[in-house]
C-alpha cells in the first residue's frame, strides 16, 4: 500500500489553519454557536442544521443561508453584510421557527473581523437523519467524493459538488470543516478511501429549498475541532 504520511499531513496542515477563530480577515462576517443547555447546564450543539440570515425590516427576504459544522458553528464568511444594520438568524426545527436579533455593532469599531451571533435553543431535538459509510478495503483507491455519490441514491456529482435527484446540492465537510474554499475543495478531490474513517451523510427531515443534507468526510487521525463553552446568546424574537 502507498504511503498516505504526506498527503495526511499536508490535509492536517490545512485543516489546522481553517480554524475561524485563528483567521484575520479585513470583512466583518457573522459568527456563531446554535446550541442549548440540559436541565443539568451541560452544553449540546446542533451540527449540520441550516441557519438563515435576513435584515429585520425584510424578514422574508433570505440573505444567505450557511449550515452549522460538525461543531454546530455557523459561519457566514464570505457573506457581504452591513453590520450597522439590524439583522435576523432563523433556524428551522420541527418544533417551530425560532428568529433571533442581531443588533448592529458600534460604528467604527476598531476591528474587522466576525461578530459573534451565538443563538441558544430550548432542547435537542431530531431535525435529521444519519448514515455511515466505512468504506471497505476494497474501496481504498476510489475518491471519497465518489464513494458518497455512490452511496446517496440518485445522486451525481460534477467536480466537489454532490447534488441529490432533484438537483439540490449537499453541504461537504472535511472532519468537521466546511468546504468553502479552493484550497480544501482541491484537497477534497485527492482524498480516497484509504485515508477515510467514515463518511457521515445527513439529510433534515424538513425539506428545505438550499440543501440536500451534509456530506462529512472524517480523514483517520485528523480529529474534530474542540469547542468551548458558549457564554452568550442572541434576543430571541
Amino acid at each position: 500500500m502507498k504511503s498516505l504520511t504526506p498527503l495526511l499531513i499536508a490535509v492536517s496542515m490545512l485543516l489546522s489553519s481553517f480554524a475561524l477563530h485563528a483567521q484575520r480577515t479585513t470583512e466583518f462576517f457573522y459568527l456563531g454557536n446554535v446550541y442549548c443547555k440540559t436541565k443539568t447546564g451541560v452544553e449540546q450543539r446542533f451540527p449540520y442544521l441550516p441557519v438563515y440570515l435576513s435584515l429585520q425590516d425584510k424578514p422574508n427576504d433570505i440573505i444567505a443561508v450557511t449550515m452549522t459544522n460538525a461543531n454546530g458553528e455557523a459561519s457566514f464568511k464570505g457573506v457581504p453584510i452591513d453590520p450597522y444594520k439590524y439583522h435576523i438568524l432563523s433556524v428551522h426545527l420541527p418544533s417551530g421557527t425560532y428568529r433571533f436579533l442581531r443588533t448592529p455593532i458600534e460604528k467604527n469599531p476598531g476591528f474587522k473581523d466576525y461578530i459573534s451571533t451565538h443563538i441558544q435553543l430550548d432542547a435537542m431535538e431530531k431535525y435529521l437523519t444519519v448514515s455511515t459509510i466505512i468504506p471497505k478495503k476494497e474501496d481504498g483507491d476510489k475518491l471519497a467524493l465518489d464513494l458518497a455519490t455512490s452511496a446517496i441514491k440518485g445522486a451525481h456529482r460534477k467536480g466537489v459538488t454532490i447534488s441529490d435527484a432533484e438537483g439540490l446540492n449537499y453541504k461537504l465537510f472535511v472532519s468537521g470543516r466546511m468546504v468553502q474554499d479552493k484550497k480544501l475543495a482541491d484537497v477534497l478531490l485527492k482524498i480516497t478511501g484509504e485515508m477515510l474513517d467514515k463518511i457521515v451523510i445527513t439529510h433534515p427531515t424538513q425539506a428545505n429549498d438550499y440543501y440536500a443534507g451534509s456530506i462529512d468526510f472524517m480523514i483517520r487521525d485528523i480529529p474534530i475541532q474542540k469547542v468551548g463553552p458558549t457564554t452568550f446568546t442572541l434576543e430571541r424574537l
